[in-house]
């Protein structure tokens, strides 16, 4: 099965481990919000939103994370993308117009 992402790069380290984030195609609210991580043979720039199809992925650990008060816990799915293809660099600098953008998919 294979489906067509938009991903945010957040970091990309030096042994071609790419983290980003997006939206699930199916749900475009906050609830849809996902941590992403894939290994990429070719470099990426971060900051930069990339269109890509995801062939294989695995569902890791939710990210845990707390409000200031430590009284609401959020919690945001995180998936690892074993094959990826067909990457296709969208805007090179992402600014909050783009953050929209990832919402129109």
């Amino acid at each position: 099965m294979e489906t067509r992402s938009r991903i945010l790069i957040d970091k990309v380290r030096k042994d071609g481990l790419v983290f980003g984030e997006g939206y699930t195609d199916c749900d475009h609210s906050m609830n849809g919000f996902r941590k992403v991580m894939f290994r990429a043979k070719e470099p990426m720039k971060a900051n930069a939103i990339y269109a890509i199809d995801i062939e294989t992925a695995d569902v890791l650990k939710p990210s845990i994370s707390f409000s200031h008060s430590k009284k609401t816990r959020y919690e945001t799915p995180q998936y690892f993308y074993h094959k990826i293809t067909n990457v296709r660099l969208l805007t090179s600098e992402a600014t909050e117009d783009d953050m929209d953008f990832l919402l129109d998919l």
